[in-house]
């Protein structure tokens, strides 16, 4: 999933746990999957800050 992706279901997720309009299973399981998908961007950030960290380096020696 991308990045984009992830953080636009997330968005989704939330709104319908807001809206309270759903049942207490399905509450439950949106945010089980709303917690997966926050583990996965995290992850995914990590990478990304370790890429910049790599270029940073990389210009510093320039």
């Amino acid at each position: 999933m991308k990045f984009e992706e992830g953080l636009k279901r997330l968005e989704k997720i939330v709104e319908k746990l807001e809206e309270g309009k759903i049942e207490l299973e399905k509450s439950i399981e949106l945010y089980e999957e709303g917690m997966k998908i926050v583990e996965e961007l995290n992850k995914k950030l990590d990478e990304i800050k370790g890429k910049i960290e790599i270029i940073e380096k990389r210009g510093e020696k320039f």
